[in-house]
């Protein structure tokens, strides 16, 4: 069986560095032209599926195994309803599932099949704060 043929997986993973999905990651390469969405925490059964779509893995402290997937187009998630998720409210570690495929691209030899990340479902959102940001004050920090 060819990996063009293998069917998309769905894996369970954790959003990390999500302004990606929406601006484009221009720190390390002025010309980038592609959309990123980073989904790491993944099992070892995900990884398993993965690496049969040829994709290979990264590895982190901070994010476990994980795969950064590129578009062109914008990463739309949904909440489980269907419902569109604002990218600028997912903060690292925000819980979801993704239906994942590959493509193979010039390099693909030497750093395996690209991931494509065809559907994006967060199931528990952490809302992002700005490192520095005031907490707002409730009644009940009143001591």
């Amino acid at each position: 069986m060819s990996i063009d043929s293998i069917k998309p997986v769905k894996v369970a993973g954790e959003l990390y560095w999500s302004n990606w999905m929406k601006e484009y990651n221009k720190k390390f390469n002025e010309a980038n032209d592609k959309y990123e969405c980073t989904l790491g925490q993944l099992s070892d059964a995900a990884c398993a599926k993965l690496e049969e779509l040829g994709i290979k893995l990264k590895d982190k402290d901070t994010m476990g195994k994980y795969i950064v997937g590129k578009s062109k187009f914008l990463f739309e998630p949904v909440d489980e309803e269907g419902n569109p998720v604002d990218i600028s409210k997912i903060g690292n570690g925000t819980k979801c599932y993704a239906l994942v495929s590959s493509y193979r691209h010039k390099m693909s030899a030497k750093f395996g099949a690209a991931p494509s990340i065809k559907k994006l479902v967060i199931t528990e959102l952490k809302v992002y704060s700005p490192e520095g940001a005031e907490e707002q004050e409730t009644a009940d920090d009143v001591l």
